[in-house]
């Protein structure tokens, strides 16, 4: 996969959420939520951030992701995966009773005008490629909801991967993966919090 030779924006956040079930199905509820921010700053090159949720069957949507909106920087880009593919871009489709219900993405936008929103098409099998470059486990398909809200961060991970090889420049490609990577090692050292 080659880069097409972008800047990487100074604040970009990679977001991934869980969801008990495809967003347009109305049972369908938000288990998780992994923020990953990257920030390009003059001091340290690039910094990360990773912040992750974990909700029960009655938490509201609107809090949650208000709670999106709050995390992520002025004026970031953010990306996001729409893992259903409804095939209409930001949107779920229409029903009977009229409008569709907005997304968790539009809700977001709304919140956040000064975000650049750009949800990333690629297929699962790009995202496999790039977890086995970068030595990271993804939950299998058919894996319960609990494995896939317990792997939402690796998944933000991935798919900011994913993009920056996608798009940014050779040099940034190789000096942001190689910051990320010191950074993961420091963060798995880290001890466990009960």
């Amino acid at each position: 996969m080659a880069g097409i030779g972008m800047h990487h924006p100074r604040s970009l956040a990679s977001l991934t959420i869980v969801r008990s079930d495809c967003e347009s199905t109305q049972s369908s509820f938000i288990r998780s939520i992994a923020l990953f921010n990257v920030d390009r700053c003059p001091e340290y090159g690039v910094r990360f951030h990773m912040e992750h949720r974990a909700f029960d069957g009655d938490a509201n949507r609107a809090e949650i992701i208000h709670g999106i909106a709050a995390r992520v920087a002025n004026n970031a880009t953010l990306i996001s995966l729409d893992l259903c593919e409804t095939g209409h871009p930001l949107g779920l489709p229409a029903t009977d009773n009229g409008p569709p219900p907005p997304t968790d993405l539009q809700i977001l936008q709304r919140l956040r005008p000064d975000l650049d929103l750009m949800p990333f098409e690629c297929g699962s099998d790009m995202l496999d490629e790039t977890a086995a470059a970068f030595s990271i486990r993804r939950s299998g398909p058919g894996s319960s909801l609990l494995a896939r809200a317990r792997h939402a961060p690796e998944e933000a991970q991935i798919l900011w991967l994913t993009y920056l090889w996608a798009f940014a420049r050779a040099s940034q490609r190789v000096a942001f993966s190689a910051a990320w990577q010191a950074w993961r090692e420091i963060e798995r050292a880290r001890p466990l919090s009960f």
